[in-house]
């Protein structure tokens, strides 16, 4: 039986007469990879800021690591490291200068814990650079790095991968993927980026206008969708009459983009590839779509 590590029941936070959550009920336990989707403004940072006791719900119950009462949740925050919107920098000091602060505010006196952790976010070729002269994507790899001081068993994530380039974006995957894999962490994370979270994440919780409106594991996911074929060609109209005179398909959708949607089941790929090259289909791209973390979530909230 897997460990709790967060568990909210009922949980609504007001600001004047709006809410901001309602009624949520969530669960994310040890070990997983916890993928929070929403648009802006559904709830996501304001859950994370009650969990990191940085923003308390008007009603409802929370627990962490099992603890429930306010003093117990206190101390199992210690166990947590915390990644909320902008990171909290220094601008005159160096990658190692702003992690040797946090050590001291952190009570860690094993000083090789900072090269540590600067070696996991890519930071350990910065020299005596100031913060202040960082990217932004070098900001959240250090604000990254200040999270992972204290060897936390549980890492909460707004956005980490806000402001990094592909290679960057690669490189943090992994990096989350070996502390949960490799060193048992915990990870609750939002991004816009939803198919890079659909890569990472082990279970998504989907919120809407502060509505925790699903939580779905990702093999309950692949699940939820058929596999299909997708084909672009310049010329659709004829294709489609190939499909329906010479294979007798008739169950298939136009995309958005125009892509032919073909359920894997019906036909043979090798088959359709050789019929179209006979009949002189011109083929742009033939690709396999298996279920998409976006679509999944316009279908959620209907749009």
């Amino acid at each position: 039986m897997n460990t709790t590590i967060f568990e909210a029941e009922g949980l609504s936070k007001q600001y004047g007469e709006g809410m901001a959550l309602q009624n949520i009920n969530m669960l994310i336990e040890q070990g997983d990879i916890y993928g929070f989707v929403g648009e802006n403004g559904a709830g996501k940072t304001t859950l994370m800021k009650i969990i990191s006791g940085l923003v308390y719900p008007t009603k409802g119950t929370i627990k962490l690591m099992g603890k429930s009462k306010k003093q117990d949740i206190s101390q199992a925050r210690k166990q947590m490291g915390v990644l909320i919107e902008l990171p909290a920098l220094y601008p005159h000091m160096n990658a190692e200068e702003n992690l040797s602060f946090y050590c001291k505010i952190h009570g860690i006196k094993n000083t090789n814990r900072i090269k540590e952790v600067l070696n996991l976010v890519a930071l350990s070729d910065v020299g005596n650079k100031n913060a202040s002269d960082y990217s932004l994507g070098m900001r959240q790899r250090l604000a990254l790095a200040i999270a992972l001081l204290n060897k936390p068993t549980f890492l909460v994530l707004d956005e980490p991968i806000n402001g990094l380039d592909p290679t960057g974006i690669v490189e943090m995957r992994k990096v989350l993927a070996r502390l949960a894999h490799e060193e048992g962490v915990t990870i609750l994370i939002s991004s816009h980026i939803l198919s890079e979270l659909q890569l990472l994440a082990t279970k998504f919780g989907f919120i809407h206008k502060g509505q925790l409106i699903k939580e779905v594991s990702a093999e309950e996911l692949l699940q939820s969708a058929e596999t299909q074929i997708c084909i672009k060609t310049t010329e659709t109209a004829a294709a489609i009459k190939v499909l329906e005179n010479d294979l007798q398909i008739h169950s298939f959708t136009l995309s958005g983009s125009g892509e032919i949607l073909i359920p894997k089941e019906l036909t043979d790929l090798e088959q359709l590839m050789s019929i179209f090259i006979k009949q002189g289909i011109p083929i742009e791209g033939i690709n396999l779509s298996t279920a998409n973390l976006e679509h999944y979530y316009m279908d959620l909230i209907g749009e």
